[in-house]
């Protein structure tokens, strides 16, 4: 997921050295952190939506 993630934002300007900066390992906690964050929040907002409708 890291690699994919780091090439499409190489592709889509943002500079290798900024890249190298900020770090392998932190940009994969980063990454790893915001989609554990999506899916809770969807999780949650799913159950909400079904307790409202049920």
């Amino acid at each position: 997921m890291t690699n994919f993630i780091d090439t499409y934002l190489l592709k889509s300007g943002m500079p290798e050295e900024e890249l190298c900066v900020i770090g392998r390992a932190k940009r994969a906690f980063y990454y790893y952190g915001i989609a554990v964050m999506g899916t809770t929040a969807v999780t949650l907002m799913t159950s909400g939506f079904i307790r409202i409708l049920s």
